[in-house]
């Protein structure tokens, strides 16, 4: 058994401990408590008094259109916002405040009913109208737009009634609202953004908790449950602590300081935990390690905008090294820009099956007009397991004569700074979605987060775009197939993504699957579980 060094223990007490200190006072051995609050509770029977989360960011804002920081914020404005649709523990959209659902033989014209009485945490109502400005800040925020890139437009008929009126078919919509983006708060305080920049330093909640202390820019943020939601969350407290490094997150968690927290170091897959109190488990989730580049004009580098070399690139990185040594086998090469977790869609598309080619590497590279290979800079998110698979990108591409300098973002939130200053080179990143579809429309169709950040010219989507259009309108598999597999040779051709392998972590928790989790796989989303539980469709 591996144990916590000395030295990890103190970086604990140094880094992280002062915030428990703070947050909960001297930590029992195991934080969680309440009525089968354990591993063997159900969401059915479960009651947690209190459970504290181990993050790896700073909850600085709760606006789901307006994150300042990493994913944890993202997660905490999940549980406390309004929610048409919320993701379950199977990582599936249910009705959550929408009491009916009435789609058209067309499939065109959707129309929503809330429940009755729903209220937000200070006991006012909720109506359709915010949920119409709910969409328009996302519209308007222009985040992962080819969600909801099938809206023609959305009317409130009445204070329950939502109409959707759709430019094609989408069955995939359920999957566009359940996404954090589509938060519902109050629209007389966030249908302009001053207004919403002052809501939001203490908004109200429509989802099942509410945040009860939420100091911006600080370690400090406590959810409670909201006793107006229609539904009562299993747990009452909700404790967050922030804790950047990864081996000290472990040591919190060993110490029973923590009650769960995801991104745990390989060395915890080796430690003979008591199954009886710990579930650390692998999550290979939906989503794909990738590597990027930046196809604007502020590139300085001019040889990664060459795809020849782009494909140069992907011919000679040892995908199979990464994922042997960075990620430890627990996650498989991709060799195709799906995610291959529970995909019936995956396709492998790259010559080769992915497998490394630097002989026809340097032969892509001399045809482009780099023999002597070339500088790259590659930024990397400061994450578990990124690291080790950096170096081994930076010797293969050496071995073709690449030179790449590897730049660790710390924190990885500062990423987004640099892709909004859009000088950026080549990056290490992942991207996961609820679907192959809305993953492949990240990267491919106008709006796509991706295709967006990395400056994919418009031009060279619009077919893909298409073809992703004509498959999310459908529900046939084999048509769905047609059209991605047509994607994935657009994808090949332009080599502005390279698929590396399916993103992987370690997480930890000492509570029953499905009580309080971050959603996997591949989400970001916070699901806590309710009595009642969310509907199954």
């Amino acid at each position: 058994m591996i144990k916590a060094t000395p030295r990890k223990v103190l970086a604990f007490s140094l880094s992280a401990a002062v915030a428990l200190g703070v947050l909960v006072g001297a930590p029992s051995a195991n934080a969680a408590s309440g009525s089968n609050c354990n591993l063997k509770s159900k969401p059915t029977n479960a009651s947690c008094d209190l459970f504290t989360y181990g993050a790896l960011h700073r909850v600085q804002s709760i606006d789901p259109i307006n994150p300042l920081g990493g994913y944890t914020e993202g997660q905490m404005a999940y549980i406390t916002q309004g929610k048409l649709y919320r993701y379950g523990a199977d990582g599936k959209p249910r009705r959550d405040l929408v009491a009916t659902a009435d789609v058209s033989a067309d499939g065109k014209t959707i129309t929503h009913v809330l429940k009755d009485g729903i209220k937000y945490s200070d006991g006012t109502k909720i109506t359709a109208a915010d949920a119409v400005n709910a969409y328009e800040r996302w519209v308007n925020s222009k985040r992962s737009a080819s969600y909801i890139e099938a809206v023609d437009k959305v009317v409130a008929t009445n204070d329950k009634t939502l109409v959707w009126t759709l430019k094609r078919p989408y069955p995939d919509f359920n999957f566009a609202l359940g996404q954090e983006f589509m938060g519902i708060h109050p629209a007389s305080k966030t249908d302009t953004e001053a207004k919403a920049k002052e809501y939001f330093k203490n908004p109200v909640a429509g989802g099942p908790m509410m945040a009860k202390t939420f100091v911006p820019g600080t370690d400090l943020f406590v959810a409670v449950a909201n006793p107006y939601y229609w539904a009562k969350p299993v747990v009452k407290e909700l404790r967050v602590v922030t804790i950047p490094d990864g081996n000290t997150r472990l040591a919190a968690y060993q110490a029973g300081q923590i009650d769960a927290t995801m991104e745990l170091p390989l060395s915890a897959n080796t430690i003979k935990w008591d199954k009886s109190k710990y579930r650390v488990t692998g999550e290979k989730d939906s989503g794909t390690f990738m590597l990027t580049f930046n196809m604007s004009d502020k590139n300085p580098n001019k040889a990664v905008k060459d795809a020849r070399v782009r494909q140069a690139i992907s011919l000679a990185v040892n995908r199979a090294a990464i994922m042997r040594v960075a990620f430890a086998n627990l996650a498989k090469p991709n060799c195709g820009m799906q995610y291959q977790y529970n995909n019936d869609y995956y396709l492998c598309s790259l010559p080769k099956n992915g497998l490394r080619d630097p002989a026809a590497a340097r032969k892509l590279l001399k045809e482009a007009g780099y023999p002597n290979g070339f500088k790259v800079k590659m930024d990397v998110p400061n994450r578990i397991f990124w690291q080790d698979a950096a170096q081994i990108v930076k010797d293969s591409l050496g071995q073709v004569g690449i030179d790449v300098t590897i730049n660790m973002v710390t924190p990885d939130s500062n990423i987004s700074p640099i892709i909004t200053k859009g000088e950026w080179e080549m990056m290490w990143f992942g991207n996961n979605a609820s679907t192959p579809i809305l993953q492949l429309s990240n990267w491919f169709k106008p709006g796509g987060v991706w295709a967006n950040n990395s400056n994919v010219p418009d031009a060279l989507i619009k077919e893909s775009g298409q073809l992703l259009n004509d498959a999310s309108a459908s529900t046939s598999k084999s048509l769905i197939k047609e059209k991605l597999a047509a994607v994935e040779k657009i994808a090949y051709d332009l080599s502005i993504f390279i698929p590396i392998g399916t993103r992987f972590y370690l997480s930890g928790s000492n509570i029953g699957p499905g009580l309080i989790q971050a959603l996997l796989p591949g989400q970001l989303q916070f699901v806590v579980a309710t009595i009642p539980a969310l509907p199954n469709d």
